[in-house]
C-alpha cells in the first residue's frame, strides 16, 4: 500500500476552495487504497480564531469517517492580517508539521498545500533530508503577494530572500503544481522550474457545492431586501487584499442614483473597519451576514442580482481569489476589478461570465455597476448561465482530482 502524506495549511471543516483540493484529493487517494495521513493546524481561518470544538494543543489526532487520519499541529493564530503575525502562523505551522512528518514512518510521497516559502521550506528540508519526493501546490505566490499588497518592498532584503528560497525549493521538488497561467509563467521564467516539473491545475469546486434550486426572494426577504432593489453580494474573506473597502466606497457613490444595496456576509480581519466604513453612510445601504454559515452558501449567492469581486493593487497579478469559482457555480453576473492581463480578469472574459474594471478606483466601479443594472435582466442572467457552464466544464473535481494523482503517483516512480 502507498502511504501518502497531504500537508495543508488548510483543511476543512474550513469550506474555501484551497482546503477542498487537498481535502478531495486526500479522499480519492484513499479510495484507490492509498493510505492518506493529513498533517494540518488546528482551524482558524479567517477570523483567526479557534473554530468551536476546538482547543490550543501541540498535537491532536482525527479520524474521518472514510478512514483519513488527520494530525493537527499547533500553530500561533493571526486574528488580524499583520505580516509579523502572518509569519509567525506561517513559522510555527511548519516548524510542528515538519516535525511530525520527521518523526512519522517514512511515506512514499508528501502533497504539500501549505504556506509559502517558510513552512513550505521547512517540509522541504524534512523531504530531502528523508529522501521523501515533494509535489507542492502552490496557491499564491511568494513574495509577489507580499509586494502586490504593498507589505514588503519588491526590491527589499526580505522580498529578495523570500524569493530565492522559494525559487530552491521549486526547482529541487519532484514537481510543482499551479493554479493559473501567470504563476505557471512565474515559476517557468523566474524560478526556471523545468517545464516537465511543472503543471498547471487550476483550484476545483465540488459541481453540487451551489443548489440553484434555492429561493432568491425568501433569503432576500429575512435580511430585508426588497425584490425591486439592486442586490450586490460580497461573499469570503473580509480580509487586508479582499479590497471591500473600495466596494463599499462605490455605494457610497451610488446614493441618489437608486435603490442599490450590499450585503457583505463573512468575516475577517477587516471586517470591523468596513463596518465602521458602512456606517457613514445615510440610509446604511450596506448589510454585514457574520458568521456566513456554509448550509448558507447557496442562498446567500443566489439571492444576488451582481457578485462583487474586488482586487486591490497587483493583488489579481499574485493569486486568484478561490471565490471566483462559487461564484461561477452560483450562475449570476459577476463584477470584478482586476488588472488587465490577470488571470482573473481573464478567466472572467474567456467564461463570458461578467465585467471587470480596475483595482482601487471606486468611481470606475460605481459607474459600471450603474450600467449593469440598466441591462435587461436575461441580458445579466445570461452572463451568469455562462459563468456556471464554464466551471462545470473546467473546473470540476472529476476534471482536475485525477491529474494530481497521476502526478504524486509518477513522483513516486
Amino acid at each position: 500500500m502507498v502511504n501518502v502524506f497531504v500537508v495543508s495549511a488548510i483543511f476543512p471543516p474550513e469550506l474555501v476552495v484551497s482546503a477542498r483540493t487537498s481535502a478531495e484529493t486526500a479522499d480519492k487517494l484513499h479510495e484507490i487504497r492509498h493510505r492518506v495521513t493529513v498533517i494540518a493546524p488546528f482551524p482558524s481561518r479567517p477570523a483567526g480564531k479557534l473554530f468551536p470544538g476546538y482547543s490550543r494543543k501541540l498535537y491532536q489526532r482525527e479520524k474521518l469517517a472514510n478512514g483519513i487520519e488527520i494530525i493537527r499541529c499547533f500553530s500561533t493564530l493571526s486574528p488580524e492580517s499583520r505580516i509579523v503575525s502572518r509569519l509567525l502562523e506561517n513559522l510555527s505551522f511548519g516548524l510542528t508539521s515538519g516535525w511530525q512528518v520527521l518523526r512519522a514512518k517514512r511515506p512514499h510521497v508528501i502533497y504539500a498545500n501549505t504556506w509559502p516559502v517558510i513552512a513550505t521550506g521547512i517540509l522541504f528540508l524534512v523531504s530531502k533530508l528523508r529522501r521523501i519526493p515533494l509535489v507542492i501546490s502552490v496557491q499564491d505566490v511568494y513574495p509577489e503577494a507580499l509586494v502586490a499588497q504593498q507589505r514588503i518592498g519588491d526590491s527589499s532584503f526580505l522580498a529578495r530572500l523570500m524569493r530565492r528560497i522559494d525559487s530552491i525549493i521549486a526547482r529541487h521538488s519532484a514537481h510543482v503544481i499551479v493554479i493559473s497561467e501567470h504563476f505557471a509563467q512565474i515559476y517557468s521564467n523566474e524560478r526556471h522550474v523545468p517545464s516537465e516539473r511543472l503543471s498547471l491545475i487550476p483550484n476545483w469546486i465540488d459541481s453540487d457545492m451551489i443548489d440553484i434550486t434555492v429561493s432568491r426572494q425568501q433569503f432576500r426577504q429575512r435580511i430585508g431586501i426588497g425584490e425591486d432593489e439592486f442586490l450586490l453580494v460580497y461573499g469570503g474573506n473580509v480580509g487586508v487584499a479582499a479590497g471591500v473597502e473600495t466596494v463599499i466606497e462605490a455605494i457610497r457613490l451610488l446614493q441618489g442614483e437608486g435603490s442599490f444595496r450590499l450585503l457583505v456576509a463573512g468575516s475577517g480581519s477587516q471586517l470591523a473597519t468596513c463596518q465602521g466604513l458602512a456606517q457613514q453612510i445615510p440610509e446604511q445601504p450596506i448589510l454585514f451576514h457574520s458568521p456566513w454559515l456554509a448550509e448558507e452558501t447557496s442562498e446567500v449567492l443566489r439571492s444576488a442580482d451582481l457578485l462583487i469581486l474586488p482586487t486591490q493593487g497587483e493583488q489579481s497579478l499574485a493569486s486568484v481569489p478561490s471565490k471566483l469559482l462559487s461564484y461561477m457555480l452560483a450562475g449570476r453576473p459577476i463584477l470584478a476589478t482586476a488588472l488587465p492581463g490577470s488571470d482573473l480578469a481573464e478567466l472572467v472574459h474567456r467564461a463570458q461570465c461578467g465585467w471587470v474594471v480596475e483595482p482601487d478606483r471606486p468611481d470606475l466601479l460605481a459607474e459600471q455597476i450603474k450600467k449593469i443594472r440598466a441591462l435587461d435582466t436575461i441580458e445579466r442572467q445570461q452572463r451568469g448561465d455562462m459563468g456556471r457552464a464554464y466551471v462545470l466544464e473546467n473546473f470540476t473535481k472529476d476534471v482536475c482530482v485525477p491529474k494530481v494523482i497521476r502526478i504524486l503517483e509518477s513522483a513516486i516512480q
